[in-house]
């Protein structure tokens, strides 16, 4: 179960609808009057929806007969290219030529070829199938001796499109953001960032306020540095854990109304954050306890645990744009967990509670306590019932833990040995494309 997930992520945490990035680059639509449709990008800069572009220091760039404009005057020297798009990206404006061809503005304008400004923002198409690791993570760890491009090689041939790594400081997402412009742009292989505040200082005892403050400087932070390169936020991992006094989770009156408080504070500060820094990300929300769907309900709605069946409604509301949650083998099926002897479908509970995609986060077997043949029949068992249900309950991503990993790797901890989980792990998508 999630706990065993607990375990292996205490440092952790680790983005799809197969759409573009919001407000990706769309095809240039040329009429009559030879007037090109402009184009914004993931930097979030509004745009009306024809031929100008309006950056962030006042100034219209147009798209006229195939030429641009600044501020109604003519921009491009040296020899006549014919353009069909026009963006803004990050602080600058791009173009591209009838042939393919990108140039950046500047006297004279810089030709960039054919490779894509924006690299990684365009949509990496499926995102169903994904896997979690520590790019991130620092010394002493493999995935900090193991470069981006090794760890890219194994995701492209598991056939994996969405790669889970945890960060808790501007740093961190650093790492992640030149594997973004790196070996990961234009892969196919797209990053979701999870927010840990367990690393920067969150807990339990402190008061709702400071621990909204905490998650928002720890979203800000780590925004900024991804911005226009990731569109998708995970903010916490299993937070909810140390709030649960009793029960499994699916109760009101499991949680302590004291701890409470932190943690609805830091779980507002992120989604806060994120979204101060860039609306265009959409921002999820876990919970790795089984059966602690109602943490999230209890969020969603404004309800604070204290005591009673009931709790009390009043606080403020939490909206997210995907649900995740997290799913081992110890906790049995995912539509059907036991409540009171009974079978209970949990996807659908987080289906109609929300009404936004699913993203299974995590899933893995038992650990070190299966043998090699049974981590290889649950990898298979579990990826059939996922790809089966996954338009019924709009369940968007699955997320193994983990690529490296010596108890739930596909790969052990050398980043070299491949188990016999890795070949039927990637012997069920390459029979499987979603």
């Amino acid at each position: 179960m999630a706990s065993a997930g607990s375990a292996a992520l205490a440092a952790c945490g680790g983005g799809g609808d197969g759409e573009g990035a919001a407000g990706d680059v769309a095809n240039a639509q040329t009429g009559p009057t030879g007037v090109g449709k402009a184009a914004v990008s993931a930097s979030g800069t509004a745009i009306p929806p024809a031929s100008s572009i309006t950056d962030s220091s006042g100034t219209v760039w147009t798209l006229v007969n195939g030429r641009v404009t600044r501020n109604g005057t003519g921009v491009m020297t040296g020899s006549p290219v014919a353009l069909v798009l026009i963006v803004y990206y990050n602080g600058a404006i791009y173009a591209q030529s009838s042939a393919g061809i990108w140039y950046k503005n500047g006297n004279p304008w810089a030709n960039l070829g054919t490779t894509d400004p924006r690299g990684t923002v365009k949509s990496a198409g499926s995102l169903f199938y994904g896997m979690n690791g520590h790019l991130a993570w620092g010394a002493g760890s493999i995935y900090n001796t193991m470069t981006a491009a090794s760890q890219l090689a194994i995701l492209k041939d598991l056939g994996v499109t969405n790669y889970r790594a945890d960060v808790a400081t501007p740093a961190m997402a650093n790492i992640v953001a030149r594997a973004l412009t790196g070996a990961f742009a234009n892969s196919g292989v797209s990053i979701l960032p999870v927010l840990n505040p367990s690393s920067v200082g969150w807990n339990t005892s402190l008061s709702e306020s400071a621990a909204y403050t905490l998650g928002y400087n720890l979203a800000t932070g780590v925004t900024q540095n991804l911005k226009g390169l990731v569109q998708y936020i995970e903010c916490g991992n299993e937070l909810e854990v140390p709030v649960r006094v009793n029960g499994n989770g699916n109760l009101t009156s499991n949680y302590d109304p004291k701890t409470w408080l932190p943690y609805r504070g830091v779980i507002r500060g992120m989604v806060d954050g994120v979204r101060a820094i860039d609306p265009t990300i959409k921002v999820g929300v876990n919970v790795g306890i089984p059966l602690a769907f109602r943490a999230l309900q209890m969020l969603w709605n404004g309800i604070t645990p204290n005591g009673t069946a009931n709790g009390v409604s009043g606080a403020a509301t939490i909206r997210w744009d995907f649900t995740c949650y997290h799913w081992y083998e110890s906790s049995g099926d995912v539509v059907c967990g036991w409540i009171n002897n009974q079978c209970f479908d949990v996807l659908q509970a987080l289906k109609d509670s929300f009404g936004v995609p699913i993203w299974l986060t995590e899933w893995g077997w038992h650990g070190p306590s299966d043998t090699a043949d049974q981590q290889a029949a649950y990898v298979t068992k579990a990826l059939t019932e996922y790809k089966s249900v996954k338009d019924k309950y709009n369940l968007q991503s699955v997320m193994m833990y983990a690529v490296i990993d010596d108890s739930f790797g596909l790969v052990k901890g050398d980043g070299v040995t491949k188990t016999s989980a890795y070949t039927a792990y990637k012997n069920f998508v390459k029979a499987n494309p979603v």
